[in-house]
């Protein structure tokens, strides 16, 4: 499985859930969040508030990363959880924080909010299957213009 981040960070320690909380994890969680294709990474990324700053996304780069298919996974069923739950951060965290205590799967499979017919994959890599994921390249590219907070 391929799936990609855009990120100034090119680790794939997953780090970056240490010093802020998202839709499925709280602040001080290993986490890396990725998606099925560029187009659905840089959009995930361009919807934070906190990245307003064009020069904050001259940083940011594409990275490609291959999965082992038989990498563990769970998919989220939408079933277990309240209807509203895009709209309740907390629901959210809840169950993903849960997920990375529990380390059952290296991946968990969850709707993108913002584009619901396409998913995002989250990974624990803290999980052991997570230590054969190969970071297979890393792209620097220039955003078009429309695409910066401001423009």
């Amino acid at each position: 499985m391929i799936v990609w981040r855009f990120s100034q960070h090119e680790s794939l320690d997953g780090r970056g859930g240490l010093l802020a909380s998202a839709r499925w994890h709280t602040r001080g969680h290993e986490i890396l969040y990725c998606a099925p294709n560029p187009a659905t990474a840089v959009l995930e990324i361009l919807v934070h508030s906190e990245v307003h700053d064009p020069a904050a996304l001259a940083r940011h780069r594409f990275i490609k990363i291959e999965i082992p298919d038989d990498a563990s996974r769970q998919e989220v069923d939408e079933g277990q959880l309240p209807t509203d739950w895009s709209r309740r951060m907390a629901v959210t965290r809840a169950w993903g924080d849960r997920w990375l205590r529990e380390g059952q799967s290296a991946l968990l499979v969850v709707r993108s909010v913002l584009v619901p017919e396409t998913y995002n994959v989250l990974v624990n890599p803290r999980h052991a299957a997570a230590k054969t994921m190969q970071r297979l390249a890393v792209f620097p590219y220039p955003l078009d213009s429309r695409l910066r907070p401001g423009n």
